[in-house]
């Protein structure tokens, strides 16, 4: 399988400097972080302690995550006091965005692939400017990679802002937490957030 890298021409798509985690972050009101989490596939062991049958994919995902969710909010002071916290999980990559705001944050994270039809899909939630941009971009990676910034870009927004008519605007910031994976995070209203990019280490 082909290693979709995203192009050097989409707009407002950043590569992020992941930090190492530190085991008590500071995390002032204006500031957002963002962890990124890689789930190994857990095995069942049997008595002899030989590997066994893998673990159902899609319940053991849900677990990991929960338990990286429960091991990020215990590093912050006063975890239980206000923290806003959103996920977002594709195949083995989970993203957890942490932040002391009340503002709404939304957060979708996609595997970029071209065995879609885009310009079908995009007819039902994109607008008309970039239904024709799509549609004028030959190369297919980069028409792969614009698909998918749309679309997480409108969940991430939809989850910031649940209210069909929304009051302030939503920020979004685009980014490639690795290879073929594609997120966006939105932040409802307000200045743009501070973010730090945080790599999760056991």
């Amino acid at each position: 399988m082909s290693i979709l890298l995203p192009p050097k021409t989409l707009p407002h798509l950043q590569e992020p400097l992941w930090l190492p985690a530190p085991d008590s972050p500071d995390l002032p009101p204006g500031q957002l972080h963002v962890w990124r989490v890689r789930m190994e596939e857990p095995r069942w062991s049997d008595e002899t302690g030989s590997p066994g049958c893998p673990v159902s994919r899609g319940r053991t995902r849900n677990l990991t995550a929960a338990l990286f969710r429960q091991d990020i909010l215990g590093r912050y002071p006063g975890a239980a006091s206000g923290l806003r916290v959103t996920v977002a999980q594709c195949e083995h990559l989970a993203l957890i965005a942490v932040s002391r705001n009340v503002r709404g944050i939304g957060l979708d994270l996609e595997r970029v692939r071209e065995d879609i039809p885009f310009e079908e899909m995009a007819g039902g939630f994109l607008d008309a400017p970039s239904q024709w941009d799509l549609r004028v971009t030959w190369s297919p990676q980069e028409k792969a990679w614009k698909f998918f910034q749309f679309w997480t870009s409108n969940e991430a927004c939809a989850q910031a802002q649940p209210s069909r008519r929304p009051i302030h605007p939503c920020h979004v910031r685009g980014f490639s937490p690795e290879a073929d994976f594609i997120a966006a995070l939105a932040v409802e209203g307000g200045p743009e957030a501070e973010i730090l990019y945080l790599d999760w280490q056991c």
